[in-house]
C-alpha cells in the first residue's frame, strides 16, 4: 500500500479540529434540559462531531443526548475507543485557540479533543485502506467525563462492555492501570472573621484563584506584611470597613500536585497564621500537602505510587461552609479507611458521594501487548507502562487502558492555563493511533 502522509492529513483536518476546540464545552447547569443534559455548550460539541461523522458516511448512534458512537467493520468482537468532549472550566484567555511556535494552544488540546480527533481520522483511514474487516472498531464520544461519567455508564448499560477498550486520555507508552479516585464533600457551620470565601472551580483542579472578604479591615497591615514575607501572590483591598483578600495560584490537574500551586491553600495559610482562624487552621493542616501528609497517608513522592489530595473547592456563605476534596489513592488503601481516618481528624462532616476503585490490566493481555509493540516500533521508546493518578473512562470499561497523548518526559498541560500540544507530537500520535487500530482490527485474538 502507499505510504501514509500523516502530516498532510493532519493539516487538512486542522481547521475542523480548531472548530471543535473553539466550542466552550464546559458543563453548564443553567442550560441543562431534557435534550441538553449537561448544558448547551457540551451538547454543541456532541452535535459538531455527529455532523462530521454523518458527513463522512458513518452511521451515528445516540444515547439520550449524553453520548454518540460510530464504527467501521462487522463481527462479534467489538473494540471501543472512548473519548470525552467536555472540558474543565477556564477563563477567557484559556479558550483562545492559537497555533504558534510549533504548538497548538487552547482548552481541550491535550484533554482531549485533539487525541480524540486523531482516533477519528484513524478510523476513516482504516476504512479507506481496508474495505473489509471482521471486527467492529467503534468510537464512543461522551460529554460528562470531567464530572460524573454518567454519560459512559449509560452507554455501557445500553450496549454492554466491548472485548477491549482504550482511551487517548493519559500517557504513553500506556497507563495500564489507574489509582482509586474519590471525592469527599465537607460541610459544617462557620463562626469567625470571614464573611465570604470562594476558592476553586472543580474538585479535580488545583485552585488557581481564591478570595475572601473579612468582616473588618483591622489586620490589613499584618496580612500585607505576611504576604510579602512569604512571597504569596495576593492583593488586598479595603471596602467599606471590610477587607478583601485575593490570591492567585497555578491551576493543574489534581492528580499532579507538583505541576500546580493552590491559591486556596495560600489563602488558608494567611487566615490561619495571621487571623488565627481555627477552621482555616484545621483545613490548612489537613490539606496543605498534596501528597497526603496532613491526613496521615503519605505514601511516596513517586507520581505513580503516591496518594494525592486536593481541596478543590471551598465556599463560606452566611455562616455555612462547604467544600469538595479530590483524593487519588494507590492499591493497598480503601475509600472506607481513608474516610474513617479523615473523619477522625476534622470537626466538619465528611460525606463520600463518589468513589472508583483502582483498575489494572495485565501486561500479558494480548491487546496490551499489541499496543505496546506498535508504540515501541514507531518511537523506539522502551519505557514501561505506568499506573496513573488520573481518572478516565477506563474506570467504566475496566478492561481498558489509557493510551497517550502525553509522551514520557514531556510536560502534561491538562487542566492548566496554557494547555497545548506540540504539533510534531500530533503527527506522531496520529501514526501511533492508526497503526495500533489497524493492528487490532486485523489480528485474530
Amino acid at each position: 500500500m502507499n505510504t501514509i502522509d500523516y502530516e498532510n492529513r493532519f493539516q487538512d483536518a486542522l481547521p475542523e479540529i480548531i472548530g471543535l476546540l473553539s466550542i466552550r464545552s464546559v458543563y453548564d447547569k443553567a442550560s441543562v434540559s431534557e435534550t441538553t443534559p449537561y448544558g448547551v455548550p457540551v451538547h454543541e460539541a456532541l452535535l459538531y462531531m455527529k455532523r462530521i461523522a454523518e458527513r463522512d458516511g458513518f452511521k451515528v448512534r445516540e444515547y439520550e443526548d449524553q453520548a454518540i458512537s460510530f464504527s467501521y467493520g462487522e463481527g462479534k468482537e467489538r473494540i471501543d475507543i472512548a473519548s470525552h468532549l467536555d472540558v474543565v472550566a477556564a477563563d477567557e484567555e484559556t479558550f483562545r485557540i492559537s497555533v504558534e511556535d510549533g504548538r497548538i494552544y487552547g482548552r481541550g488540546t491535550s484533554d482531549m479533543k485533539i487525541p480524540m480527533y486523531l482516533t477519528y481520522l484513524s478510523l476513516k483511514l482504516l476504512r479507506e485502506r481496508h474495505p473489509e474487516i471482521r471486527k467492529e472498531i467503534r468510537i464512543v464520544l461522551g460529554s460528562d467525563e470531567e464530572r460524573t461519567m454518567n454519560d459512559m455508564k449509560l452507554y455501557v448499560a445500553k450496549e454492554g462492555l466491548p472485548a477491549f477498550a482504550f482511551t487517548p486520555d493519559g500517557y504513553f507508552p500506556m497507563a495500564i492501570g489507574e489509582k482509586g479516585s474519590l471525592m469527599w464533600k465537607i460541610m459544617g457551620d462557620y463562626e469567625g472573621i470571614i464573611e465570604t470565601l470562594d476558592g476553586g472551580t472543580q474538585c479535580n483542579v488545583i485552585p488557581g484563584h481564591a478570595f475572601c472578604i473579612l468582616k473588618n479591615d483591622d489586620l490589613h497591615d499584618e496580612i500585607e506584611t505576611y504576604v510579602r514575607e512569604h512571597s504569596i501572590d495576593a492583593s488586598l483591598e479595603k471596602i467599606d470597613g471590610k477587607l478583601r483578600i485575593t490570591v492567585q495560584g497555578i491551576p493543574a490537574h489534581a492528580s499532579l500536585p507538583q505541576l500546580g500551586h493552590s491559591a486556596l491553600i495560600d489563602l488558608l495559610h494567611i487566615l490561619s497564621e495571621v487571623c488565627h482562624d481555627q477552621t482555616c487552621r484545621e483545613l490548612y493542616s489537613l490539606y496543605h500537602d498534596g501528597l497526603g501528609k496532613g491526613i496521615g497517608h503519605y505514601v511516596s513522592e513517586n507520581p505513580y505510587e503516591c496518594l494525592t489530595l486536593n481541596l478543590g473547592v471551598l465556599r463560606i456563605r452566611e455562616g455555612k461552609l462547604s467544600g469538595l476534596v479530590d483524593c487519588r489513592y494507590p492499591y493497598g488503601l480503601t475509600a472506607l479507611k481513608l474516610t474513617e481516618d479523615l473523619s477522625r481528624l476534622t470537626s466538619l462532616t465528611v460525606d463520600l458521594p463518589y468513589n472508583d476503585e483502582p483498575t489494572m490490566c495485565s501486561k500479558d493481555d494480548p491487546y496490551v501487548k499489541m499496543m505496546l509493540e506498535i508504540y515501541k516500533e514507531i518511537t523506539g521508546d522502551l519505557s514501561e507502562p505506568i499506573i496513573s493518578g488520573g481518572v478516565s473512562y477506563a474506570k467504566v470499561f475496566r478492561h481498558c487502558v489509557s493510551f497517550g497523548p502525553n509522551f514520557p518526559g514531556e510536560k502534561s498541560t491538562a487542566h492548566q492555563k496554557e494547555e497545548y500540544l506540540e504539533l510534531k507530537n500530533c503527527i506522531r500520535m496520529f501514526q501511533i493511533y492508526y497503526e495500533t487500530i489497524e493492528k487490532i482490527a486485523l489480528t485474530e485474538i
